[in-house]
């Protein structure tokens, strides 16, 4: 026969089950909480390649606004400065006011399902250019592809230019 305690439970029962249950919560929080942890620092690890377009975007422009060319160049992919010097030359003393950056790369599903390599492909800048002289004032958006080379990630061409 079971009888009931005054509290209400039964009696010869072990009152260590809540406990085990409780410990068993707590390891479970905290694993999932590593879980998080984790993608949180992949998540970080991957947008290395994004931070790096962004940087390198913001760079190209204050160059062109500073007039200097090897700066400006710098930014855009060894194996085509050649091919974009003259016009780089041509936009220096442009006063360019990064108002906007977006870079794109695959999502993990299209990773996974179409195989696409990890990393940006394209950066789009919302600029303001030449903004204090109102008769060239101009508010352009441009969408250049990205490449990598040796590490590092680079402009396929320069901000505006026609690929």
């Amino acid at each position: 026969m079971t009888n009931l305690s005054p509290e209400g439970t039964l009696s010869g029962r072990d009152e260590s089950s809540p406990r085990r249950n409780e410990a068993r919560l707590t390891i479970v929080n905290g694993l999932l909480l590593a879980l998080v942890a984790l993608a949180i620092v992949g998540i970080q690890g991957l947008a290395r390649g994004e931070a790096s377009v962004e940087a390198s975007v913001r760079r190209y422009a204050q160059a062109v606004s500073n007039a200097d060319l090897d700066g400006a160049l710098a930014e855009i992919a060894p194996d085509r400065r050649a091919d974009w010097s003259d016009w780089v030359r041509s936009q220096l003393g442009n006063v360019y006011d990064v108002r906007g950056i977006a870079v794109r790369s695959p999502s993990v599903l299209q990773r996974v399902s179409q195989r696409a390599p990890a990393g940006p492909f394209e950066v789009t800048a919302i600029l303001d250019v030449n903004r204090d002289f109102p008769e060239d004032f101009y508010q352009p958006t441009t969408r250049v592809p990205v490449e990598e080379f040796e590490g590092r990630w680079y402009l396929a061409r320069p901000l505006l230019a026609n690929g």
